[in-house]
């Protein structure tokens, strides 16, 4: 049997207001904007995000494209912050994405980050207009039986 062994490298956390994307989303005076466009590409990955906003934008869904933005942003946020200098200077929003394991746990990645064994596990919570996302950071170790 192969276990794995997580050893912490980092950890990053983030705390926002979702009302300030609203008011950033809107401050064009609509939803369907070309600054909305703009803001939206730079944040979100354009695989795995942007698509489902820009149909959440498309359909005028204002309270899922705050959702789907500020808790894609608070994510990336937090991973930056347990990121080594190195990689936090090449950061760039739109290159992180969000998913699930098989399980359905949520953790965050980049196809960019060069890393091995690595794993970003994440967290988020929202509750009464904020939104917060932890990120742990690990260092992941495969052991057998023999290496318990």
């Amino acid at each position: 049997m192969v276990r794995k062994l997580g050893i912490t490298l980092g950890i990053g956390v983030d705390i926002i207001k979702t009302n300030r994307f609203k008011e950033l989303l809107l401050s064009k005076g609509k939803l369907n904007s070309r600054f909305t466009s703009r803001i939206s590409s730079r944040i979100l990955h354009p695989e795995f995000e942007l698509p489902k906003f820009n149909e959440f934008k498309d359909n005028n869904k204002l309270n899922e494209c705050i959702s789907l933005i500020s808790g894609s942003w608070a994510s990336k946020e937090a991973v930056y912050k347990t990121l080594d200098d190195e990689y936090q200077r090449q950061f760039q929003f739109k290159n992180w994405y969000r998913y699930y394991n098989e399980q359905g746990k949520p953790f965050i990645r980049s196809d960019f980050y060069k890393k091995k064994n690595e794993e970003f596990q994440l967290s988020v919570s929202h509750d009464d207009g904020l939104l917060v996302a932890t990120v742990l950071r690990q260092k992941i170790y495969e052991l057998t039986n023999e290496g318990l």
